[in-house]
């Protein structure tokens, strides 16, 4: 069976050509409802130093703000990072940064790593680099939220389930949340 190869930059940069909210984030009834589940799966905490892998165009970036006194947001796409610097400017604490995950993988730690529905788009090989990198850039006692859609991905390595497994199944981590609905699931873990 052939390896799949990571889903890259040029498809990203198609989708937000054609679009600039491709996956109606802004817009969805769905995305709100998911984006607040996620908001309450991580307990109202307030985290020192947060990292939000897939930002996109910064939707769930604005609403996780409150809860984090530094958020950085990557995304391999420039343009939808261009638009969540406009729709966030007014705020502080907020940085935004163009990323390959995980070929460039930003320096720090952190007490927050969002993982929202990006993993599936990874090939085998870059989604365990990418855990290790994770892993490796959490604080101890930090917290790792997954979100996943669940339901197979045209072109893609994996589905949502496949993702959560990976990562909850490694005895790095204290499992602290789960959630599966019918399209999408949040796990949310801690690193002891």
């Amino acid at each position: 069976m052939m390896e799949k190869e990571n889903i890259d930059r040029a498809y990203f940069d198609a989708m937000y050509e054609n679009s600039n909210d491709p996956w109606n984030f802004a817009g969805s009834a769905y995305e709100q409802d998911k984006y607040q589940h996620t908001l309450t799966a991580l307990g109202g905490r307030h985290f020192a130093n947060a990292l939000e892998i897939g930002c996109s165009i910064g939707v769930l970036t604005e609403m996780l703000a409150p809860s984090c006194s530094f958020l950085l947001g990557v995304d391999i796409s420039e343009k939808p990072i261009q638009i969540a610097r406009e729709r966030l400017k007014a705020r502080n604490g907020i940085q935004f940064g163009v990323f390959t995950i995980p070929r460039e993988y930003p320096e720090g730690k952190y007490d927050l790593i969002m993982l929202s529905e990006v993993a599936y788009y990874l090939s085998r090989e870059d989604l365990e680099l990418t855990k290790e990198l994770i892993f490796d850039s959490l604080n101890p006692g930090g917290t790792l939220c997954l979100v996943n859609w669940r339901p197979q991905i045209e072109g893609c390595a994996f589905n949502g389930d496949e993702i959560s497994r990976n990562f909850t199944g490694d005895p790095s981590y204290i499992n602290t949340y789960q959630d599966i609905k019918d399209n999408y699931r949040i796990d949310v873990m801690q690193k002891p």
